[in-house]
């Protein structure tokens, strides 16, 4: 009895191990699936945001707001990316942050239509892309509020125009919101002393690269003119197409004109702080034009951290130095274009041009204007993005001025704006541009007819060449 009942329990303790080892297995297998899912990743496909871990149903993407469905899973093979490495004057990068998932490396692929990266152009499109925040403007903000604390000096801010149509996205207003007199007050309220208008200077930028191209076009030489108000595109075509350089305007850049006026004969000992929706304007002043550069971003950090409520802030007008409905429209793509055939025209004939005498067509990859004065037919192109640029140079002799901005949409999506959802890019563009010309056509949009601006070339004529062009 005694050995039949040891028998019955060495045979239980056989089926209970058996039994301990079956669940260990289904264990381990549970517990390898559980790690492997804890360690996929998987991609937006329109932000490139990326998701660690697996992905619970009804996942929403915390950028963009794109669905589950818009995520895929990342492959062993792509888990290792490049990244780009950025000109720290104008382009930070947040070490803690970076995950190394490449999409800055992809967007300045993208941005300079090639993987051979001879420079980084400071445009800040990357800021724009990243998912993780890890790239931001340079702030030089902190330095300007301790600037106005000091009181030692006048401070000065001048704004360019697609800032004004992109702040209220920090606050949390309609896209597109035109914000212009609630700007200048807030501007006012952080403690600038005097706040004046970009649009001045694209007022001056537009009468001289009229000028430029009259002389060029008399002359037939180093056509097509390309515009030189986007220090991306100037750097791009330093690097990339030296060829090009001589056909580049020799005028300064909207915020070069109205910073230079300013320093020459109005505010010598001033400081001269741009705001801006573009990060590589933080090179461009390397000149001396302006002392500081800070963008849309960086002016509403200004904001909330002085502790300002941006819904109670008073609208404020300009001081002085305010610009046409022409150089308010200088922000989007294909408004230095509008803006100089004005002033060509009224060069030649004496007139005023009205909207219906300039033939527009959208093309494919770039805007084409045709414009009849006497027996010529001025024939000129505005463009945005490197990429569209290379198809442009393809047929570049077709044309006598091209417009090139680096941004797509031109300064409205520049890469100091507030980073906003990728997805909604399209609308974002859309909208700013419909504001910028609204805008345009209130009062005057003739660049000569601004007042300051004919009193400034009356007071100071030729004199004027040698602070205008570089």
């Amino acid at each position: 009895m005694r050995q039949v009942l040891h028998g019955q329990i060495r045979l239980m303790r056989t089926i209970m191990q058996l039994y301990l080892v079956r669940c260990n297995c289904f264990f381990i297998v549970f517990l390898l699936l559980y790690c492997w899912r804890i360690d996929m990743k998987y991609k937006c496909r329109h932000c490139n945001f990326i998701h660690f871990g697996s992905m619970p149903d009804g996942y929403i993407c915390p950028l963009c707001h794109a669905g589950l469905f818009d995520f895929d899973l990342i492959e062993e093979e792509e888990k290792v990316y490049n990244r780009v490495e950025t000109d720290e004057r104008c382009v930070v990068r947040v070490e803690e942050k970076c995950r190394n998932c490449g999409a800055c490396f992809k967007t300045c692929e993208k941005v300079l239509a090639s993987s051979d990266r001879k420079v980084c152009l400071g445009c800040g499109q990357c800021i724009l892309t990243c998912p993780f925040g890890a790239l931001i403007p340079k702030y030089d903000y902190l330095d300007v509020l301790d600037l106005i604390r000091a009181h030692d000096k006048k401070v000065i801010a001048i704004t360019s125009p697609a800032v004004r149509v992109a702040l209220g996205d920090a606050f949390n207003m309609d896209y597109g919101t035109f914000l212009e007199k609630k700007m200048v007050g807030a501007l006012k309220a952080v403690g600038f002393d005097m706040v004046f208008d970009t649009s001045f200077g694209a007022d001056l930028t537009s009468i001289y690269e009229a000028r430029e191209l009259d002389e060029r076009l008399d002359n037939k030489k180093n056509l097509p003119m390309f515009s030189s108000c986007c220090p991306s595109w100037v750097s791009y075509a330093n690097s990339y197409v030296p060829l090009l350089k001589k056909n580049l305007s020799s005028c300064k850049s909207p915020i070069g004109m109205i910073a230079s006026v300013l320093r020459k004969y109005y505010y010598k000992d001033a400081i001269i702080v741009a705001i801006t929706p573009c990060t590589s304007k933080k090179l461009e002043i390397v000149s001396g034009d302006a002392d500081y550069v800070l963008t849309t971003s960086e002016l509403s950090n200004m904001i909330r951290e002085t502790g300002l409520v941006f819904e109670d802030i008073k609208d404020a007008n300009f001081d002085s130095f305010s610009g046409s409905g022409s150089g308010t429209y200088f922000g989007t793509s294909g408004g230095v274009t509008l803006s100089v055939l004005k002033c060509l025209y009224y060069f030649r004939t004496g007139n005023d041009l009205s909207n219906n005498e300039v033939l527009v067509k959208d093309k494919e990859f770039y805007k084409e204007y045709r414009l009849k004065i006497g027996r010529n037919v001025i024939r000129c192109a505005s463009v945005s993005t490197m990429t569209n640029l290379l198809k442009v140079l393809l047929i570049k002799d077709e044309f006598d001025f091209v417009e090139v901005m680096n941004c797509e949409g031109g300064c409205i999506f520049g890469g100091g704006q507030v980073v906003l959802p990728a997805n909604k890019k399209d609308e974002i563009i859309k909208a700013r541009a419909l504001a910028l010309k609204k805008n345009m056509r209130k009062g005057n949009s003739f660049p000569y007819k601004n007042p300051l601006v004919s009193e400034l070339c009356d007071k100071y004529g030729d004199e004027l060449d040698g602070v205008l062009h570089n």
